[in-house]
């Protein structure tokens, strides 16, 4: 097998509601920020053409996200930050393979869902306020298709992916040309060297519906194009409420163009092993920077917690800043000598190989009427909201800053409700654990 060339791109956007082959002939590789195609001997350029929902909402040209055919250095498929609830948005790409006669694939994968902090009335109506759990994913639809070129969704053509992004942003590889099916043609055939293929991507924050014109020919004679006649699809927001305020969506988009001749049989995704990601994704953090001193936690400056017993955040010398002071002294609202910090659900759908990182230190400094190792520090983490528990590690007596990490797979991986909790427990004002830098990574499958 041959693989001549991969290439990459992103999708980025934010709710304002808001929101190939083995072997080795030739290869060549062009790496963009946040968009990535690359080009070789068998030469794949792109341009794209963009359209978007205005603050009239009103289908409007997209000059920040279309490009002619040209190099891809700080060029976007999308980088939409404010979309609202009903918004539609188009794009056609337009693939020139040069050359040699190539087979295609595409991948669209999942690599974020920031929250991007909560608005107020947001917090009424979400209670996940970590970093990676945004929902947006949950109500942002796509519908992918041949296109013959000018932008619009037509009767003769059809979508080869439709759905939410969080069921087909999932990183599999979706057949464009290969031995068994091409979606311009519909038989096993590559694409011709020196020649321009089309595809349509339509998007809606909402319910996405299919209402395809009349063909009017081949191609873009210049007035026949989305503002003229519009996408092919409707965009249905009503249903939307506050719990999709400020989140947003990463992707990144794969196209994999390979050398045809002496690869006849091949298939996108069975002909070559699939190289995994080595960066994983981060999930949740928290380094405690936003803890106001000397104050119990509180959803207003950090939401990434619960807290029992009255805990506070401290200012510490060097590395570690604020920390979190679990001190066992008599408490208020739990068991007495006990303080508790779980954090709000974070949810790993997408996600396995999940890792569990964080700092801590035990300090000890009982009066001499008082045995050392009397304070204890439990770690422990639940797949279901906090109805039962798993303990990770439970720690006694003092100890200096320690990095711990552990593995929460794969009982974490793909659950949707899952909660870390620190809990110590211990005799007086004297017994602490102190907790930083908590950190939850996951990959995609």
């Amino acid at each position: 097998m041959k693989k001549i060339l991969a290439s990459f791109g992103s999708i980025i956007f934010v709710s304002a509601m808001l929101i190939g082959g083995t072997g080795a002939f030739l290869i060549d590789k062009e790496k963009s920020t946040g968009n990535t195609f690359a080009s070789g001997v068998i030469d794949l350029k792109v341009d794209n053409e963009s359209y978007i929902t205005n603050e009239d909402g009103k289908l409007v040209f997209s000059p920040a996200t279309s490009w002619e055919l040209s190099g891809l250095s700080g060029k976007l498929f999308f980088n939409f930050l404010d979309v609202k609830p009903g918004d539609i948005g188009e794009d056609t790409i337009s693939l020139h393979v040069n050359n040699n006669n190539a087979w295609m694939c595409m991948s669209v994968t999942l690599t974020g869902t920031p929250e991007n902090e909560q608005t107020e009335p947001e917090m009424l109506v979400d209670s996940t306020g970590g970093v990676q759990q945004g929902e947006l994913q949950n109500t942002l639809e796509f519908a992918f298709w041949a296109d013959d070129g000018d932008n619009v969704f037509e009767r003769r053509e059809d979508t080869f992916r439709e759905g939410l992004v969080k069921d087909i942003f999932n990183g599999k590889l979706w057949t464009l040309a290969d031995s068994d099916h091409n979606i311009w043609s519909g038989e096993g055939a590559p694409i011709p060297g020196n020649s321009i293929k089309y595809i349509g991507k339509a998007w809606c924050y909402g319910n996405l519906t299919k209402t395809p014109l009349p063909q009017d020919g081949m191609g873009k004679t210049g007035s026949n194009g989305p503002l003229v006649r519009g996408t092919g699809f409707d965009c249905d927001g009503d249903s939307l409420g506050n719990e999709f305020q400020s989140d947003g969506i990463k992707a990144d988009v794969t196209f994999e163009a390979v050398q045809a001749r002496g690869n006849e049989s091949f298939i996108c995704g069975e002909t070559r092993e699939e190289e995994p990601s080595d960066d994983p994704i981060l999930l949740f953090f928290d380094n405690f920077e936003s803890c106001q001193l000397g104050m119990n936690f509180h959803p207003s400056w950090n939401s990434n917690w619960v807290e029992e017993g009255g805990v506070q955040a401290i200012q510490v010398g060097g590395e570690h800043k604020k920390i979190v002071d679990l001190d066992a002294g008599k408490n208020e609202g739990s068991t007495n000598h006990k303080e508790v910090i779980t954090s709000k659900s974070i949810d790993m759908t997408l996600y396995e190989d999940i890792t569990l990182k964080y700092d801590r230190k035990m300090d000890d400094t009982n009066s001499p009427t008082q045995p050392l190792g009397l304070q204890t520090l439990k770690v422990e983490f639940s797949t279901n909201g906090g109805g039962s528990w798993t303990t990770i590690e439970t720690v006694t007596g003092e100890s200096d800053w320690t990095g711990k990490s552990f593995s929460l797979s794969p009982g974490a991986d793909h659950k949707s409700n899952v909660k870390i909790r620190f809990s110590l427990t211990g005799v007086d004002n004297t017994n602490h654990a102190y907790i930083d830098n908590v950190m939850i990574r996951g990959q995609l499958p």
